[in-house]
């Protein structure tokens, strides 16, 4: 048995080995109202299907004004709920566990004002400093959106703390400019996350995954390692851990083989005590493999490799050869519509 085919425990789950399909959003596959327009669960039941251990469902809005595009499927009303039953269906019919990341875009969201943990300059909309009313109200969505992933079937929800959305805009002292309990010093800081977490698991209850993404050198890699504890205390199962605000200034040794937020996240592997996941940029099964048997990560998650091919897992584990990613310049055609990638036309 290779290590990718190890089996991992979550909660109280088993993932049946280390791979992760990572949280991708399908562009233009989604109406104005959250509803989806391509099938998902036919998208995620074939990386399911090829052999995928883990599967985060792609960020999901916890309220119209949350959107970071206009196209997003929803989790802010109980009549997005038969389109997540279907997806958790054809993952559990292939002994894959299945989450769905949670999001506030925070003021990289639709609408004008938007809002943050502080007023920002921005050149086309209006961005305000959140009010406390509104914080709470936050919260409130987070909470419903996983009480709803939860009567959907799904087996977690994680809760979307990077990229520069709305709570990697507070955790960043460069961004969160408050004066009040949420901001200032670094407690205060991820206070906001601290809470949500507290209020999820409250309501979800103990048996129900939570997993954060973590946005590194958000604001420093020390406070990093601080935060994963604390996320790890507060009842967060597993640490998904990718880009924060401050991610450009990170440093990496030379004869590490990987890019800054890999080594981040091996970095957090070596703080805390749940399992941790390494993302960005792992495109090969000798990628992957070098993590484990190094002991730097205990999750591997595969993007655009699984994009290239829904049988990566499958492959990765039997020794055979991978559809790969074209990298298409000058930019990856599925962040415009997933439909315009060329694997999705040989896979169709």
């Amino acid at each position: 048995m290779n290590l990718i085919n190890q089996p991992i425990k979550i909660n109280q789950y088993t993932i049946k080995n280390r791979i992760i399909m990572p949280p991708l959003v399908c562009f233009n596959w989604a109406d104005t109202d959250g509803f989806e327009t391509i099938d998902r669960a036919e998208h995620y039941g074939k990386r399911a299907k090829g052999g995928t251990g883990l599967i985060i469902v792609e960020a999901s809005a916890i309220s119209e004004e949350a959107r970071i595009v206009r196209e997003e499927v929803g989790l802010w009303k109980d009549e997005h709920i038969p389109q997540f039953e279907r997806i958790a269906k054809r993952c559990h019919d292939e002994e894959s566990v299945v989450i769905v990341q949670l999001v506030h875009a925070g003021k990289a969201a639709i609408g004008n004002p938007v809002y943050s943990s502080s007023r920002i300059e921005l050149e086309k909309k209006e961005c305000l400093e959140m009010p406390l009313e509104m914080i709470k109200q936050v919260k409130k969505d987070f909470v419903s959106a996983a009480i709803r992933a939860k009567k959907a079937g799904l087996d977690g929800v994680e809760i979307h703390g990077a990229h520069g959305y709305l709570l990697s805009q507070f955790t960043s002292k460069e961004v969160n400019k408050r004066t009040d309990l949420y901001g200032g010093s670094l407690d205060r800081r991820i206070q906001l996350s601290l809470e949500i977490v507290k209020e999820v698991r409250d309501a979800v209850g103990d048996d129900f995954i939570i997993c954060y993404r973590l946005g590194v050198n958000d604001p420093s890699s020390e406070e990093d390692k601080y935060f994963a504890k604390k996320l790890e205390a507060s009842g967060v199962d597993v640490l998904n851990v990718s880009a924060g605000i401050g991610a450009n200034d990170i440093e990496v040794p030379d004869d590490f083989p990987f890019n800054k937020i890999v080594y981040m996240g091996t970095v957090i592997h070596d703080v805390v005590s749940i399992p941790v996941a390494c993302v960005n940029g792992i495109r090969e099964p000798e990628q992957a493999e070098y993590l484990l048997e190094n002991n730097l990560t205990d999750l591997v998650a595969v993007g655009r490799g699984l994009l290239a091919d829904p049988e990566w897992t499958n492959k990765a584990i039997n020794g055979l050869p991978i559809n790969k990613c074209y990298h298409c310049k000058p930019r990856c055609k599925y962040l415009i519509d997933g439909r315009d990638c060329p694997r999705y036309s040989e896979l169709s």
